[in-house]
């Protein structure tokens, strides 16, 4: 099956309905199953298609806008008048040869064109436009990540990546209670059982992108945030890991015991 047929069944699929377990979409279905990545593209999509429509029901045109688009389009003699009809699901445009009809499809395609500018510029950009060359925009990236995934609704570990994206093996934490994507192309989230419940441990992993710079290959020292997290980024087996930390009292201590290592005191 093609990339290009793929995203026509993703297409056909709805937003907020069980579409994908239609018979006529078994392919699609089956494919989400295997393939994480997959899986978020397709619920960017679901994502995009929700704003779209939550936009245009929210958004009222102007009072007379239709009114002024009609009388602003000069009408040839002997033109048919344009006969209005309400649709309960579709409109042939196709079949509606008028120029005013024209002009007015017209504008409704800028609109929309407009809004779907809008949603996708307030979808989180691609990863490999992020600036990663300093210790102080490591921690900034791993902080806005961390922002993002405080309204997330987390997903199980029945459905975990971890073929695609493993965790650090060497990490002093073994039980993952829930991961999400964040970002794009997709970043998993790992979130960790910890020993207190103030504590914090999320393992954040990717695959390193054409723009990606030269990362340390063992676990850093580590750098704070005024947030309180303390985070440290590395590579290893083909995979970029930031570890991000935060501890009801001492977070560069509980970063040292996740990365097996004594932190100097400053």
């Amino acid at each position: 099956m093609t990339s290009r047929h793929l995203n026509e069944l993703m297409d056909v699929c709805r937003p907020g309905h069980n579409d994908v377990n239609q018979p006529e979409l078994k392919e699609l279905a089956s494919k989400l199953s295997e393939d994480p990545t997959l899986r978020h593209l397709f619920a960017r999509s679901q994502e995009v298609d929700a704003a779209i429509r939550t936009s245009f029901q929210a958004v009222a045109p102007p009072p007379g806008l239709a009114e002024r688009l009609l009388d602003a389009i000069p009408v040839e003699e002997g033109e048919g008048v344009v006969e209005l009809a309400e649709a309960e699901s579709r409109v042939e445009l196709a079949k509606r040869s008028s120029r005013r009809s024209f002009a007015m499809w017209g504008s409704f395609v800028v609109a929309t064109s407009l809004v779907v500018a809008a949603i996708l510029f307030s979808i989180p950009t691609s990863d490999s436009d992020l600036k990663l060359s300093s210790p102080s925009e490591i921690a900034e990236t791993v902080g806005r990540w961390n922002a993002d995934l405080e309204d997330a609704s987390w997903q199980s570990t029945e459905t975990i990546p971890d073929d695609d994206f493993p965790t650090w093996q060497h990490l002093g934490v073994r039980s993952v209670t829930r991961w999400e994507w964040v970002s794009k192309p997709p970043i998993a989230c790992y979130d960790f059982k910890t020993e207190t419940v103030t504590d914090t441990v999320r393992l954040f992993v990717m695959k390193p992108t054409k723009s990606s710079v030269a990362m340390p290959t063992v676990p850093p020292l580590g750098y704070p945030l005024p947030n309180g997290w303390y985070v440290g980024a590395w590579q290893g087996n083909d995979r970029v890991y930031f570890l991000a930390v935060r501890a009801n009292r001492n977070s560069k201590s509980l970063y040292s015991r996740m990365i097996r290592s004594r932190i100097p005191h400053a």
